[in-house]
């Protein structure tokens, strides 16, 4: 063996650089081309989503108080007779699209889905959309164009986060901002127009319409128990209304996605906040 090694001495050793060189590049690449881009990408997503935890939250909590006030005053009329009810109800759908939609934007470079958390943030980020847009609520249902028509389209939710933002693309307009411009450019307007008739048909007691604010509802209050299962930021709730869900089967699909969420049996009754009418809300 001795003599062997000694023989082919110049062999063993151009064998033996080989091998480890190539070792060497794959543990290299393993570490710098894997590992730290995935490690790099999991903190950016980390980074960017606790720079838009706080107002992602309190505009989703905005939201979710509008609609549980909405469904449980519909036949108060005030969405109709109300021009500060109409405007500011349409203006907390503005907020959080805005704020998704600004979110969307800052994300487009980040692989954030590769990771357990990403998935989890992405699916609760667009539950209230597969609830205001998709069929996902209504296999059941036989009346597919009822249920075609009382959805918001996904791209026209996307357009109205768009131009509720501020000129630097950031974040959403102020109130007053944005009373303005949807009072002094028809073209805002029409972006909103599709909203707008879909709160009217809520207002009307539409059931598919309904079925679809409850929803979006639960889902928000899951985005929130995510982003903020301590409640430091907005108060820790449950998801409401399953009693005023119009279909039985789209309560039931709900109770079936978040059963952590449940209203507690000992637990009745609508807070003020939720009660109170347009002037305080």
């Amino acid at each position: 063996m001795t003599r062997s090694f000694q023989q082919y001495s110049v062999l063993w050793i151009l064998l033996s650089s080989l091998v480890g060189g190539i070792i060497g590049a794959g543990v290299k690449f393993f570490f710098e081309d894997l590992l730290r881009p995935f490690f790099g990408a999991r903190r950016a997503t980390s980074v960017t989503v606790r720079k838009y935890t706080t107002p992602l939250v309190r505009s989703a909590e905005s939201l979710e108080r509008r609609i549980n006030n909405f469904v449980r005053n519909i036949g108060e009329d005030w969405y109709e007779s109300s021009p500060y009810y109409r405007l500011s109800s349409i203006y907390t759908f503005a907020n959080f699209l805005a704020w998704v939609r600004s979110i969307e934007e800052e994300f487009g470079f980040l692989p954030y889905e590769s990771s357990r958390f990403g998935k989890r943030f992405n699916r609760r980020l667009y539950g209230p959309f597969k609830a205001l847009s998709s069929f996902s609520y209504f296999g059941w249902s036989k009346d597919s164009a009822a249920v075609d028509a009382s959805q918001l389209p996904r791209l026209m939710l996307s357009a109205m986060g768009e131009v509720a933002l501020d000129q630097e693309g950031k974040a959403p307009l102020s109130f007053s901002s944005f009373a303005v411009a949807h009072e002094r450019d028809a073209q805002l307007r029409r972006w909103f127009a599709d909203l707008d008739a879909f709160l009217q048909h809520a207002a009307q007691g539409d059931p598919y319409v309904v079925d679809r604010l409850i929803a979006a509802g639960a889902n928000l209050r899951a985005l929130i128990t995510f982003l903020d299962p301590g409640g430091a930021l907005v108060p820790r709730r449950r998801i409401s209304n399953l009693e005023l869900v119009p279909h039985a089967e789209v309560a039931d699909q709900l109770r079936t996605d978040f059963p952590e969420l449940l209203p507690k049996a000992a637990r009745s009754g609508i807070s003020r906040s939720d009660r109170a009418g347009p002037v305080d809300q």
